[in-house]
């Protein structure tokens, strides 16, 4: 709970001519708009640069770091904003490397997932850990596609929406209690998109969707008729037999833990990270907004955990990549 005086005070800061004439300075630089922050600065500084609205990116050297970065910066975004907007978002950096054997987690995966599946910012203010920043993503409009949009009076088959969900990330489990889950009952298909407060139910005839209803969890009880809803994926890949078939057979060819792989067709642990060698990816996670102002914060930390992170995927590389 924020104290009305509190709040005034802040927000009168804000307001002044004079200092928003200084902070319009300190950010009117030529394009691409980067700053460096100096040490301790970042949390207000942020939180100003982003009241005046310009989409701010702040990157620093680590996902702690950008967790810290973030609370920080949610203390002192509602003294500012004087309207609902969002809070600052944060782009966590993967938690493994490409031929680890390893899946990223499924959290980190569905976290990074809402930001790019927007295709435009959702706050005024995004952080991420420099790995994140030097990963390569696809186009905008390739994790547009991957959401689906669902009104009431569409005709689609229950089989392809269900197709469509597994490849995006989604599992089937009976009740639909969590996020990412599906279930289908005869014409019924209960799903629990991500940034849903509810689980939605659609009801279909034939191939027509009748009604689209939030149901509550517990009481599995439908609670609000709605018109439309759009399900996000809860992964950047989206998955297919046949890539998956691809990958298996390069895998194979490298001799990466060729012998514990799956049958053809069937996902493995870490596939989502060499899928790139097959499709690689060519977008910077910076051209999901629109002339961003960039602050890098503690400049020579960020340089530092960007040459360990190139390092380590050198010794990767060079490590696992051998035929045999």
């Amino acid at each position: 709970m924020i104290h009305p005086a509190v709040r005034d005070l802040f927000l009168d800061l804000a307001k002044h001519p004079s200092f928003q004439d200084a902070l319009r300075r300190l950010v009117r630089v030529a394009t691409p708009r980067s700053r460096v922050l100096p040490p301790r600065q970042s949390p207000l500084f942020g939180a100003l640069v982003a009241i005046l609205g310009p989409s701010l990116i702040i990157v620093v050297d680590g996902n702690k770091q950008a967790e810290a970065l973030s609370e920080a910066i949610h203390t002192f975004f509602p003294l500012l904003a004087a309207d609902d907007r969002n809070g600052p978002q944060l782009l966590p950096a993967l938690d493994v490397l490409p031929l680890q054997n390893l899946s990223p987690h499924a959290d980190i995966c569905e976290q990074r997932a809402r930001i790019v599946a927007a295709g435009h910012p959702t706050s005024p203010i995004t952080i991420m850990p420099v790995p994140a920043a030097l990963m390569r993503i696809e186009p905008g409009d390739y994790y547009r596609q991957l959401a689906l949009k669902l009104r009431v009076g569409d005709e689609l088959p229950l089989e392809e929406v269900v197709s469509h969900l597994e490849s995006i990330g989604y599992e089937r489990r009976e009740p639909v209690e969590m996020v990412g889950e599906y279930s289908v009952r005869g014409g019924i298909l209960d799903v629990f998109s991500p940034e849903a407060p509810k689980p939605i139910r659609l009801d279909l005839f034939g191939d027509q969707v009748e009604s689209i209803r939030r149901f509550d969890v517990e009481s599995q009880r439908s609670v609000l008729k709605i018109e439309e809803c759009t399900l996000l994926p809860l992964t950047e890949w989206q998955r297919s037999r046949a890539l998956l078939v691809q990958l298996g057979e390069l895998m194979r060819d490298s001799g990466v833990h060729s012998r514990d792989l799956p049958p053809p067709g069937e996902p493995f642990p870490g596939w989502e990270l060499v899928a790139p060698m097959l499709q690689p990816r060519q977008a910077s996670v910076f051209s999901l907004l629109d002339h961003p102002i960039v602050l890098w914060d503690e400049p020579e930390q960020v340089r530092g955990a960007a040459e360990r992170f190139w390092k380590r995927l050198e010794q990767m590389s060079a490590r696992r990549l051998r035929p045999g």
